[in-house]
């Protein structure tokens, strides 16, 4: 039938405010910095 799972994702719980501006500025921000990342090619 095939892998039900994602291999290298994980959950990560939310438990406030703090947490949450995090990851949602990573999740905005990541984009901007994949010029940087060892897989980019031009």
């Amino acid at each position: 039938m095939g892998k039900l799972w994602q291999c290298r994702f994980h959950y990560h719980i939310i438990r406030d405010e703090q947490a949450y501006l995090h990851i949602s500025n990573y999740i905005i921000d990541n984009p901007a910095n994949w010029w940087q990342d060892t897989f980019y090619t031009n």
